[in-house]
């Protein structure tokens, strides 16, 4: 063995500049039951409140599932409560970790649904009810136990909803013990919350043990509601060769997108001239994300001053709001926000009103 001997003023530099701080700082805690226990009361309190902000019943629910998942944990586990969770014994270690996937997976709910519509937080709250409601269920254990903790997108986006219109669908299944080299890859089979497997399966393009990376041809044909993914793996052992591991899942929703239709009135000021009536319309309805655009006739104007907008935007799912009147200049642009993350814009230049969805609207959507 080769030892490293540190000099007093090599030592005392790497305190200084923090080194040994960082590295202490990516440590942390084993989780144990009583931690595990304790988060999952945190995460029932702030979905009680965003079951209050959104009237979502099925949020109500799981954030009432959570505190008695708590519970029955501290129960099960007793006098190990404090044990780390690979310390404890098999059936007991198969429960706990499907509880931190339950925290894990409210977190990523309550950090992806910030921005979005009441809709879609409403559609991903259905996820996420899906996955507590089966992750309540329990199942068998083994000492390894694989644990799929979240769904996100290929740019590491948290995943709760498709919008069911796309093709070639790109997402991945993470978390712990996935997938052993010295056996054959995981099979992931998705199916109705029923058990029903779909007739479009998603295909698996990359696999590690903490990452499942798939693919889905064609959205196009899922209806609306829930859908769970299964992952089936197996384990080398010694001397019986690979076993089968317990299942473990996750869940997604279908949705449809959210359609925003805003009607407008736009008037220009002109200099020398009598004001013209406001012109008047309806965009193009905007289904989820992108933009439409539309040129808007305002009659005779030669030499405008300014000019005004106003516009109400009605969002599929019942929100409206209202913006203006907003004046200003006519060599400036007007942009103003509209309910979901929407922007409204007026270039006076052209005289054309621009509705764009946001590309930070709802993380948690694809």
């Amino acid at each position: 063995m080769t030892m490293v001997r540190l000099g007093a003023g090599i030592l005392i530099g790497m305190l200084a500049s923090g080194w040994i701080d960082s590295v202490a700082a990516q440590l942390v805690l084993r989780p144990t039951g009583e931690s595990i226990a304790a988060e999952l009361v945190v995460e029932q309190a702030k979905l009680a409140e965003q079951a209050t902000r959104l009237s979502a019943a099925n949020l109500t629910e799981t954030s009432q599932k959570m505190g008695v998942l708590a519970e029955s944990l501290r129960n099960s586990l007793g006098k190990d409560i404090s044990k780390p969770l690979d310390l404890l014994d098999t059936g007991d270690k198969g429960a706990a970790y499907r509880a931190l996937a339950v925290v894990s997976r409210s977190r990523a709910y309550l950090e992806a649904s910030k921005g979005c519509n009441d809709a879609d937080a409403s559609a991903m709250a259905t996820a996420l009810a899906t996955t507590v409601d089966k992750l309540s269920q329990g199942g068998n254990s083994s000492k390894v136990q694989p644990v799929l903790s979240g769904v996100e997108t290929s740019d590491h986006r948290p995943l709760f909803v498709l919008h069911g219109g796309d093709k070639n669908v790109a997402f991945a299944l993470t978390g712990e013990n996935l997938f052993d080299a010295q056996c054959e890859n995981p099979v992931v089979t998705a199916t109705d919350v029923d058990g029903k497997p779909l007739a479009i399966q998603p295909e698996m393009t990359g696999v590690s043990p903490a990452r499942i990376e798939l693919k889905m041809a064609d959205s196009t044909g899922l209806l609306s509601g829930p859908y769970v993914l299964h992952v089936a793996s197996k384990r080398k052992a010694f001397m019986v060769g690979c076993t089968a591991q317990p299942e473990t899942l996750a869940a997604l929703e279908v949705a449809k997108p959210v359609s925003l239709e805003v009607s407008y009135s736009v008037s220009a000021s002109c200099n020398g001239q009598a004001a013209a009536a406001p012109a008047t319309g309806k965009l193009p309805v905007l289904h989820g994300a992108g933009t439409v655009s539309q040129q808007v006739a305002l009659g005779s104007c030669d030499n405008p001053v300014s000019y005004t907008i106003s516009a109400k935007g009605s969002l599929g799912s019942g929100q409206d709001s209202a913006v203006g009147p907003i004046t200003q200049i006519a060599s400036a642009g007007i942009t103003t926000g509209l309910p979901g993350g929407y922007t409204l814009s007026w270039d006076p230049s052209v005289r054309q009103l621009f509705l764009r969805s946001s590309a930070s609207q709802c993380k948690g959507i694809y």
